[in-house]
């Protein structure tokens, strides 16, 4: 795995609040507080705004089948950096091949480019852009795949610089799965328990190991945000929800043990997360993944289970 040293940002002591910061001092980039993000238009810009000249696009070769390949792995991804889309795309594409054909199409609207910084460090943290489909790869996606879902590019106004960085850290956990090639089937805001009002996890993935399959109910946990709010509302659901069925049932996905996972950008927003919600408390089991371990040490060392005193961390066999 491809470790970005763009991702840790030093921890500016000038700060008014207490943020929560790696072992080492820092705040992850994808959970910083100053974070802002914009979409940036190319100057050679002539955007297609309707489905017939997508289409014609396709038809007459002026995109062809590796372009349609990113426009749908991108798709697939909602958002993702530059940096994961050449790795989930390095077995058919080139780094190099994959960045020239997302600037080309970012021309006609087909992708958009996201111009992600840190309030007052501009010039010194430059992170990879993160891409998301524009007005004609929606609508050229959602042409040929009606049945499945893609994010429609006028949303992004909405979700902004919040959306962007759930999706691109969650998709960093994702690509990594891709590349251990455990990662059997994926779902983005899957319904649980065959009931639209039930709360949603961001994604679930099924994940295979030397025991068997597996389902990861996988949310993300923003320091930025009122996680402990958040979660609250969510684990008590899936409590109810256990304690009916004894399990979480997944629409669209076969029927085995099933483990929630919380994304945290470092273990000290993990540890105020546990401190408050007593993970180990829930009848279904919790894992916690650090994103701070998963880019320092690898998955299979990222992992830890609560117990009555404290997260330990455990290490998986994949």
């Amino acid at each position: 795995m491809e470790t970005l040293a763009q991702d840790l940002v030093p921890f500016d002591e000038n700060l008014e609040a207490n943020y929560y910061t790696t072992k080492k001092g820092e705040l992850p980039l994808w959970d910083h507080p100053f974070l802002k993000g914009s979409k940036v238009l190319p100057k050679k810009y002539y955007p297609i705004t309707n489905l017939e000249r997508a289409v014609e696009h396709l038809s007459r070769g002026l995109i062809d089948e590796n372009d349609f390949m990113i426009l749908k792995v991108l798709g697939d991804a909602i958002c993702a950096n530059e940096n994961q889309l050449r790795r989930y795309l390095e077995p058919k594409l080139s780094h190099s091949q994959t960045s020239t054909r997302l600037d080309r199409m970012r021309r006609y609207g087909f992708v958009d480019r996201w111009k992600v910084r840190i309030r007052g460090q501009e010039e010194t943290v430059k992170p990879p852009a993160p891409y998301s489909l524009g007005m004609a790869g929606f609508k050229l996606l959602k042409h040929y795949y009606n049945s499945e879902f893609f994010m429609d590019a006028n949303r992004w106004d909405a979700l902004g610089i919040g959306g962007i960085k759930r999706y691109v850290s969650v998709n960093e956990l994702r690509c990594t799965m891709i590349e251990m090639r455990i990662l059997k089937q994926w779902k983005w805001n899957p319904v649980i328990a065959n009931h639209h009002k039930n709360h949603r996890p961001l994604g679930v993935g099924l994940v295979e190991t030397p025991q068997g399959n597996v389902n990861f109910i996988m949310d993300r946990v923003q320091s930025t945000q009122d996680f402990i709010g958040y979660f609250k509302d969510r684990l008590y659901n899936w409590k109810k929800i256990y304690e009916r069925y004894g399990e979480l049932p997944i629409s669209e996905f076969p029927d085995h043990p099933s483990y929630v996972i919380l994304f945290a950008s470092t273990l000290s927003v993990a540890n105020q997360l546990h401190k408050e919600l007593m993970l180990d408390t829930y009848p279904f089991p919790i894992w916690v993944c650090v994103e701070e371990d998963l880019l320092e040490s690898g998955f299979n060392t990222s992992f830890y289970i609560p117990t009555s005193e404290k997260l330990k961390r455990i290490q998986i066999d994949f």
